[in-house]
């Protein structure tokens, strides 16, 4: 069944008026018709049986039952992923909202080329924004990943250092010793934190950096993996070991 996100806010008698992105999709793409049964969700976690009452412009929907589950306690994941090229970090974002991750933050390191771009930095984060809600409803996820603004390797420390119990990794291919097999059980953290470098990797620096501040690296495997390939396959296995998949 196709699922819409639709603003709690906006429900008035049972009605909601959906956005004119949501609309249009029903109304243009999909062709639905009035009377057709759908799902909405309202970006918190709480899931709806729905009716198309009307189409056209704004599409009017009736709601019903709620159908959402109380779902088993997980680990939250953030992800912080150093700046990739192209559409890469498009592909990340969608994945990671796949997968599960609770937050996702881009950062800029040394090693990422091009220069800070703020105005840059917001189109991509409102393209990041569409691309979460899009995953969500192809994924049947009750709640998008947040996103953070982009911001500076350094920064990126210090808003990390707020998540207390939480377990910080850092994923870098110079780690030789210390692998993701080798760390004691996820289950007794309220968080964990993952670092994912640029193409060109982070530095010797910027690794100790992190390190002092109270991250552990660690290596996904003796193959160099592309940055792309490293992100989701950390993602997919920190999940799993942490027991949220």
């Amino acid at each position: 069944m196709n699922r819409f996100l639709f603003d709690p806010a906006a429900v008035r008698d049972g009605e909601v008026f959906l956005s004119e992105e949501e609309s249009r999709h029903i109304s243009k793409v999909l062709r639905m018709r009035p009377g057709t049964e759908v799902e909405l969700f309202d970006g918190t976690g709480l899931v709806y049986r729905a009716t198309i009452l009307q189409t056209g412009q704004r599409v009017k929907a009736g709601l019903g039952q709620c159908i959402s589950r109380e779902k088993r306690r997980e680990v939250p994941v953030r992800v912080a992923q150093g700046m990739l090229k192209g559409k890469k970090m498009d592909m990340i974002v969608q994945k990671c909202t796949e997968l599960g991750a609770a937050r996702f933050t881009a950062f800029v390191s040394s090693r990422c080329q091009g220069k800070p771009d703020r105005a840059r930095n917001q189109k991509r984060e409102e393209r990041w924004q569409r691309l979460t809600i899009a995953a969500c409803k192809q994924c049947m996820r009750r709640s998008p990943m947040a996103l953070d603004e982009t911001v500076s390797f350094s920064d990126l420390l210090a808003l990390y250092e707020t998540d207390s119990n939480a377990l910080r990794l850092l994923f870098w291919e110079e780690e030789k010793s210390v692998g993701l097999k080798d760390l004691p059980s996820f289950s007794g953290y309220d968080m964990i934190c993952l670092i994912l470098g640029p193409e060109g990797g982070l530095t010797v620096e910027e690794v100790e950096m992190a390190r002092a501040r109270g991250w552990q690296s660690v290596t996904l495997g003796e193959r160099i993996l592309r940055a792309e390939t490293a992100n989701l396959s950390a993602v997919s296995i920190v999940q799993y070991l942490a027991g949220n998949i």
